[in-house]
């Protein structure tokens, strides 16, 4: 090999590990981005020359620059909409511009104008129903109460009130409460999302036998009487049997609770198939309330998101509501290391990474999400440094070499022909 030659070989190593610098820089430059995969060079000789029937290598080349994916530390955020992937898979990101779909493993997202899940370049998360939409002011609508469930221990000791219940519909409050030994109140919801309170009165009618009736505020109901203090009875008398042993009885009989037509406009009938007294007693104790439920609610707002680790976005609401409102799908590749990088931490597939397969996290392989929680870059500040020094001492001495093929070729060129 010639002088010249000599020095093309240092020349072009020189640019060689000029890249390797840049591709540590990169990473290093990068060491604080939420989702960033580490880039790693691989070198290698170039084919070498017969020069007189030895082989002389032609130097060295960059041959690939690859992003190996790891799995990068974890750390946690206030933010629900934060997410973090542990193990296999990519979120799916869409281009609303474009429709192109990308994936990355930085999971900072929030919700837009339009209330859809996107990251900070605005590509909205895709879930199994396509784009994540919260929607911009997420409500639940009211829900009439259609069932009713309570349990009560009943004094087994007590004794029949001397007051009988009024013989009407309506009567002051003052009246059904001395005909009885025992109420509660429960509050409803009718359609509109207005409560409403129930007020369940219980009567010791014999031994092992009590008798309920329910009431209504008279107001609530008679636009004609809107300062009336009266309740209004509002079902058919109920009865209450017990065993010896303090079981409530089968042979119990429940009734409808009907005529709830609220002077708000709205109407509702609890079936007495949808009452239940399940769990009640008597025993030989005071007589409370233990349990009380209904399924009525009103109108919510969203307070709050929370996402679990299957991917599943619950919402919950003002009114104690909690309603799935999503669920996000991970992406992956049989060949994740040939994805091809285009910039803001996302990655596009590539016919050597094949095409992406989807599905549910936590299922076929696919990792867990972590709400709350962000992946930090895979890069080690350590190994870079040493790939920098490293390539720093190859590049200075390659210079070397061409200043030394340098001053050889000037003292041939003053040699004087013979």
């Amino acid at each position: 090999m010639s002088i010249s030659g000599s020095m093309l070989v240092a020349s072009g190593a020189m640019d060689t590990y000029g890249n390797t610098i840049a591709v540590a820089g990169d990473n290093i430059a990068n060491s604080n981005t939420v989702g960033f995969r580490e880039s790693r060079f691989t070198l290698a000789d170039l084919f070498p020359i017969a020069d007189d029937n030895l082989e002389v290598g032609r130097g060295v080349r960059l041959t690939d620059v690859t992003k190996p994916f790891q799995q990068g530390a974890l750390e946690t955020t206030p933010n629900a909409t934060d997410l973090a992937i542990g193990g296999n898979g990519f979120f799916i990101l869409r281009d609303p511009a474009t429709n192109t779909s990308y994936y990355s493993r930085a999971g900072q997202f929030h919700l837009d104008e339009a209330g859809r899940l996107v990251n900070p370049a605005n590509l909205i998360l895709q879930g199994s129903a396509g784009d994540i939409t919260i929607g911009p002011a997420p409500t639940v609508p009211a829900q009439a109460t259609t069932s009713i469930a309570l349990a009560l221990n009943f004094d087994a000791g007590a004794t029949t009130p001397s007051a009988s219940f009024p013989a009407g519909p309506d009567a002051p409050a003052s009246d059904w409460i001395a005909a009885s030994n025992y109420s509660s109140l429960v509050p409803i919801y009718d359609a509109l999302g207005n409560t409403h309170d129930l007020t369940f009165l219980y009567r010791r009618t014999a031994p092992n036998t009590w008798e309920y009736r329910v009431m209504a505020a008279r107001s609530e109901l008679d636009a004609g009487a809107p300062n009336s203090q009266d309740l209004r009875q509002v079902s058919a008398p109920g009865t209450l049997v017990f065993t010896t042993s303090g079981q409530l009885d089968p042979s119990s009989t429940l009734t409808d609770i009907t005529g709830l037509s609220w002077t708000d406009g709205a109407s509702q009938t609890i079936a007495a198939a949808n009452l239940s007294f399940a769990g009640t007693v008597q025993y030989a104790q005071p007589t409370f309330l233990s349990s009380i439920s209904q399924d009525g609610f009103a109108q919510g707002s969203l307070v709050s998101l929370s996402i679990d680790p299957q991917g599943v976005i619950t919402g919950r609401f003002s009114n104690g509501v909690n309603q799935s409102l999503g669920a996000i799908v991970l992406g992956d590749f049989v060949a994740v290391d040939d994805l091809d990088p285009v910039g803001s931490t996302l990655f596009a597939p590539t016919l050597a990474s094949g095409p992406a397969r989807t599905g549910a996290p936590e299922q076929n392989g696919f990792g867990s999400i972590t709400s709350g929680t962000l992946e930090l870059s895979t890069v080690d500040i350590a190994d870079q440094f040493v790939s920098l020094i490293t390539s720093q001492r190859s590049f200075q001495a390659n210079s070397r070499v061409v200043t030394t093929a340098d001053q050889m070729y000037q003292i041939a060129a003053q040699l004087k022909p013979l």
